[in-house]
């Protein structure tokens, strides 16, 4: 019985909060929830490939993992920033993607989901969006990163 209640409130109280990584992209600072994300490291250079895939034109190599970039500078038409850029690794639904973000080191945050509002992005899979230091920050849903659009041109 003791238990059940334990379980019960670390539930609720894992609802009240999302911890997420803050990172950016072209200046502009995006997050997505740790879970999605599978680390960060130094950008090394991809090799490109042919795709019909909206985004994916390269390849990413790193140690015995080979993953594919998605471009989320060029879908969100901003120039990256820094040097050395960053690789974030989401973990999508159908794989590890490498994204390259700015070189600015990404800080892990926690937002309380009652200050999560839906975002107003229709160019970008999100799951909310919230204010922190008086910057709207979206919350890219990694899981999903592309699916949107790839359903739309099947249609």
């Amino acid at each position: 019985m003791l238990r059940t209640s334990r379980q019960q409130d670390q539930a609720v109280s894992a609802k009240r909060s999302w911890n997420v990584v803050v990172f950016s992209v072209g200046g502009k600072k995006l997050a997505a929830r740790t879970e999605d994300v599978g680390g960060v490291s130094p950008w090394i250079d991809p090799v490109p490939v042919p795709s019909r895939t909206p985004f994916v034109g390269a390849m990413l190599k790193r140690e015995k993992d080979v993953m594919p970039v998605y471009d989320l500078a060029t879908r969100l038409s901003r120039e990256l920033e820094g040097d050395p850029l960053l690789c974030l690794v989401a973990r999508h639904v159908d794989g590890p993607l490498a994204i390259c973000i700015d070189g600015v080191i990404p800080s892990l945050h926690n937002v309380d989901v009652a200050h999560i509002v839906p975002s107003k992005r229709l160019d970008l899979e999100t799951l909310g969006t919230f204010t922190d230091e008086g910057q709207e920050i979206d919350i890219v849903a990694l899981q999903r990163l592309g699916r949107r659009r790839q359903d739309h041109l099947r249609s």
